[in-house]
């Protein structure tokens, strides 16, 4: 079908612009290695090379003419068998201040106004209170964005200018739950934005950017935290107590039973103070965290089911991953009403297991012991080629987790000895396992 009207035009600026944007050149003064190239040819423009593209071809070649004439681009002309016809545009140093001139007719949004924008953001957001590894973070972004890397957001510039709204409320929402903003999802997004709905919308990248600003997930994916706002209080879903074991729980004149909920409990957290009595006053000695929900069960069931738990004195509680802090903060009050409470966790053999373990152990402010997948059992099943690579990013992770646990005030503490040795045996073999594979 030919092309008419502005459409060569607008489709000759946009593929010059949109790679200068790209490239090394953007942003610095002239000279550049290289200018921005569009060569007018049959592997760039099909169409208009095609057999029934002449009338495609002719505007094509006359908007080049154009844009030449308007100095927003150079021209190559061929030589030879085909002399005079146009061959490619070219753009340098010369010619792009005039191409945005010309472009801006049309609509065309320099990244320039867009990385202006977000530096004037996170500048603002930086100059609010927050935690100071939120602050150092939006630092850095500010810092970067003068050479316009976006690097600590984790995007290309590409992908930045097509989904620059996304990152910009994303970079907000991420600001805001440091600073501790937390409830339901819905009414914490009305907060930031005035919409239900718009966290929701950019959850993925908010995820993102906490993954990359909080130290305490270095080296996670975003696989490996599906769930991560939870970690910062925000609620999809009901929050839960899900355990099994045995204990007497008394809310006003009624009197429930733990081990009648089978094959589990699922404990409304407005029965958690009623839970923190029952087990820090009953006869449970141990208890055990669990990090995903299958291995949670199938764990309960290899006991005996609640009753069997009971029988031990064990409690055992699912943690959904990363717990949220209410979870948290009732294993915090059990952890000090109960001084003699055995406490240990069954995670993966992996930094994100590591890192669930090490924030239940600088939250209970005590020995929290690895079970099962420590590090002799990760030896025996990569042996028994049941275990995955470990990337690059969950090398660094793994390197930083194990530096803070030599500096920390518990360093030579036995659970922070094992947590080492799984750390040394991840990095030695370059694989990790999830705990379903016991």
């Amino acid at each position: 079908m030919p092309t008419s009207g502005p459409a060569p035009r607008q489709d000759l600026l946009c593929r010059l612009l949109d790679r200068y944007e790209r490239g090394a050149a953007f942003g610095r003064p002239g000279p550049w290695r290289q200018d921005v190239i569009v060569r007018l040819d049959a592997r760039q423009f099909p169409e208009a090379f095609a057999p029934e593209g002449r009338e495609a071809l002719a505007d094509l070649r006359a908007a080049a003419d154009a844009l030449a004439r308007e100095g927003g681009v150079r021209l190559v002309r061929h030589r030879g068998y085909a002399a005079g016809v146009p061959h490619e545009l070219r753009l340098g140093p010369a010619e792009v201040g005039r191409a945005y001139e010309l472009a801006a007719a049309f609509g065309f949004r320099p990244l320039g106004d867009d990385l202006r924008e977000l530096a004037a953001l996170a500048g603002a957001l930086r100059a609010e209170p927050g935690p100071e590894w939120m602050t150092a973070y939006l630092g850095a972004v500010v810092a970067r964005l003068a050479s316009a890397d976006l690097s600590p957001l984790g995007v290309q510039r590409e992908r930045f200018k097509r989904e620059r709204r996304d990152v910009l409320d994303a970079l907000t929402a991420a600001a805001a739950l440091a600073r501790g903003l937390a409830g339901w999802e819905r009414v914490v997004s009305e907060r930031i934005f005035g919409d239900s709905k718009r966290l929701a919308a950019v959850r993925p990248l908010v995820v993102d950017v906490l993954l990359r600003a909080d130290p305490r997930w270095e080296g996670l994916s975003r696989d490996d935290a599906p769930d991560l706002l939870e970690a910062y209080g925000v609620r999809r879903k009901p929050a839960l107590l899900r355990c099994a074991g045995r204990a007497t729980l008394k809310l006003g004149a009624r009197v429930y039973e733990l081990e009648d909920f089978a094959p589990a409990a699922h404990l409304p957290v407005a029965w958690a103070s009623a839970w923190i009595d029952a087990v820090a006053a009953g006869p449970t000695c141990r208890m055990t965290t669990i990090e995903n929900e299958t291995a949670f069960l199938a764990y309960v069931e290899e006991a005996g089911g609640p009753a069997g738990l009971g029988d031990r004195g064990e409690i055992a509680v699912y943690t959904a991953g990363f717990p949220d802090p209410a979870l948290l903060d009732a294993l915090a009050a059990i952890a000090a009403r109960k001084s003699s409470l055995e406490l240990r966790h069954w995670g993966d053999a992996d930094l994100g297991g590591l890192r669930i373990w090490w924030l239940l152990r600088t939250r209970l402010g005590r020995p929290v012991a690895l079970y099962r997948t420590r590090a002799e059992w990760l030896e025996v099943t990569v042996r028994a080629g049941g275990a995955q690579a470990i990337d690059d990013g969950e090398r660094a992770g793994l390197a930083r987790l194990g530096r803070q646990l030599e500096a920390s005030p518990w360093a030579g503490a036995p659970d922070l000895g094992d947590a080492l040795a799984l750390i040394a045996m991840l990095l030695r073999l370059g694989k990790k396992a999830e705990q379903e594979r016991w």
